[in-house]
């Protein structure tokens, strides 16, 4: 039995994770390995060819890997078809633990982010956009790597708080090759038929939930680096427009608590926006912009 720790969940699970903290119990849901999966317990509301779902259970398939399914927040089944343990975890980590926070009634968001003093900075856009890129240039310019690519984002005590995912970074191969924060030697092959890269970073990662300075959407968009704020209205919509699988939210019926939770967000957190042009190798020069109109305003 292994103990692990993600999104400040706790669990056990039957093999090791190892994109996830150790923890030493696992009290809030557990990992299986099975070699057949439970049939609903009620009727799926959505059924598409890779997977079906309701409101408190889950169903995903990846054909010659393996079949998920996830359970009131409590635990995840995996039936793998292969021993291609990779795939099997990329999509584990990935859609189950996504599913399974959704039942929990936690929102999970498309951003990476970086630690300024007592608080972080997210940074939200589409993949294959820069999230990660402009995440590890800003680390290089001194500010500590907080989440890669997703995180969730709640209120807390009328503040808006952050946990990260888990110490891993998930960086297409051109994203390795631009940075200078971590060891390319480091980097391993995520899935053999897709050249993304995984860098862990366990000691480096700040687990426990921080306090959101602002969100920051990126976009590829002008011949010129730009940076703006944005007014709540619109950053409500391109919050909207990141939740992390929001394909999922209707079928799982988590509509009504993802909109009051992004109307709390926009009511405490400032929105920018960050413009870089298209197909241009420009992250430092972008980097240096988002610190120098951005952060340098909200001091240290």
């Amino acid at each position: 039995m292994f103990y692990h720790q993600v999104f400040g969940l706790r669990c056990t699970s039957d093999i090791e994770l190892p994109a996830f903290l150790a923890s030493d119990t696992g009290a809030d849901f557990e990992v299986k390995i099975v070699t057949q999966l439970p049939e609903f317990e009620s009727a799926p509301t959505v059924t598409k060819p890779f997977s079906w779902y309701n409101e408190r259970e889950f169903g995903y398939k990846v054909p010659d890997i393996a079949t998920y399914f996830v359970r009131d927040g409590k635990e995840i089944l995996i039936c793998p078809v292969s021993e291609d343990w990779a795939s099997i975890l990329l999509f584990f980590y990935s859609n189950a633990i996504a599913a399974l926070l959704f039942q929990r009634n936690l929102i999970p968001f498309h951003v990476s982010g970086v630690l300024q003093g007592d608080g972080v900075w997210l940074l939200s856009a589409p993949s294959r956009t820069g999230k990660s890129t402009t995440a590890l240039k800003l680390q290089e310019r001194g500010y500590p790597l907080f989440t890669d690519d997703t995180a969730l984002v709640f209120m807390e005590n009328g503040r808006c708080m952050a946990i990260p995912s888990y110490p891993m970074i998930r960086a297409w191969r051109a994203t390795l090759e631009n940075q200078e924060a971590y060891d390319k030697g480091a980097a391993f092959q995520i899935r053999a038929e897709v050249e993304k890269y995984g860098i862990h970073f366990h000691e480096q990662f700040q687990a426990t939930a921080m306090p959101v300075k602002g969100i920051i959407y990126l976009q590829e968009q002008g011949s010129e680096i730009s940076i703006s704020s944005l007014k709540p209205s619109l950053g409500m919509q391109h919050l909207g427009n990141n939740v992390y699988r929001r394909q999922w939210v209707m079928g799982m019926n988590k509509q009504l608590m993802q909109f009051r939770l992004i109307t709390s967000i926009a009511k405490k957190v400032p929105f920018w926006m960050a413009s870089r042009p298209k197909g241009k190798k420009t992250f430092a020069e972008f980097s240096e912009a988002i610190d120098s109109q951005i952060f340098a305003s909200y001091g240290k």
